[in-house]
């Protein structure tokens, strides 16, 4: 596949939504305090359930801890707090715990350990209520690179399809990438499609970028260039720089739209921004046909868009 960068492990990027994961209905008089901006409130009143041992308030401090909301940052606390929240059998918690122990924040790097608090949140059914999705597309991952476990790709498409069919475009896309290329299941064109397409309806820029490149090659869908170029520029204008680099190129020889090579200068100018190296040399092919008018004109666009990097 043209595009190297289709698949996305959560935790890279931001993506990881794990320590953004909220507790499952937390107490009326916690959440008023949190949605109204006074995380000093809510932290005490979560430091009082906790100490008392209530699981949702622990996991709730661990949040405030990680993120120094209400309380000073302290990674290491917030890993106490979910670990005693995490041994009460709270699910929330217990993925969190795997978040911090795989990135090796407040606690010793350990796959192992990571591995195992992931998958105690999938398999806990006692607990409900919350994203469930993000555990399961953590476990993913830890399969499919085998990070504190043998690599196996099988069991990492089964944790992604679980995961995106509870609507995570992560796991989405990472599934897509498994059907396309064979890797845990039946290579299958149409199906890596569909889950792109899943995905990139719930706006994940890679599987915008990854759909695009499908309606591009005529792979799983029928060649489309104006589809190609929707997608394209759905991932472009979130900042990703493979997609500004095809989009520079759709514009450039007029691919479902009229060619246009100041708007190609100007999606390739941004690519070249997040270091893509084929953009550059786009840009200085372009600049021997262009106007200095023309070449300020595309530089004056892209100025008021967002710049590449996200792959």
């Amino acid at each position: 596949m043209a595009n190297t960068k289709t698949f996305l492990l959560l935790a890279a990027w931001g993506c990881l939504c794990a320590s953004a994961a909220r507790a499952a209905d937390p107490p009326a008089e916690v959440q008023a305090a949190y949605e109204s901006g006074d995380y000093a409130r809510a932290a005490r009143l979560l430091q009082e359930g906790a100490e008392k041992g209530d699981a949702k308030a622990q996991y709730g401090l661990g949040v405030m801890y990680e993120h120094g909301r209400g309380v000073a940052q302290d990674a290491g606390k917030a890993v106490r707090w979910y670990l005693r929240s995490a041994l009460q059998g709270y699910a929330p918690a217990q993925n969190n715990l795997g978040y911090l122990y795989f990135i090796g924040k407040g606690v010793a790097q350990s796959d192992k350990q990571a591995f195992e608090w992931y998958t105690k949140a999938v398999h806990n059914a006692a607990q409900g209520g919350w994203d469930k999705s993000l555990a399961w597309g953590n476990l993913g991952n830890m399969y499919f690179w085998g990070h504190g476990v043998s690599k196996n790709y099988p069991e990492a498409a089964e944790c992604y399809r679980k995961s995106a069919e509870m609507g995570n475009p992560y796991s989405a896309n990472n599934l897509g990438y498994l059907y396309e290329h064979g890797m845990g299941v039946s290579k299958d064109a149409a199906q890596a499609a569909s889950w792109y397409r899943k995905a990139a309806e719930r706006g994940s820029p890679f599987a915008q970028g990854n759909l695009a490149v499908m309606y591009e090659s005529g792979r799983g869908v029928m060649r489309d260039y104006v589809e190609a170029h929707k997608w394209y520029r759905e991932a472009a204008e979130h900042g990703s720089a493979f997609a500004q680099y095809k989009l520079g190129r759709i514009y450039e020889r007029g691919l479902g739209v009229s060619k246009d090579l100041v708007e190609a200068y100007r999606w390739y100018l941004l690519s070249s921004r997040g270091d893509d190296k084929p953009a550059a040399e786009s840009l200085a092919r372009l600049r021997t046909v262009l106007t200095p008018a023309q070449i300020e004109e595309a530089t004056r666009r892209a100025a008021s868009t967002p710049s590449g990097g996200h792959g």
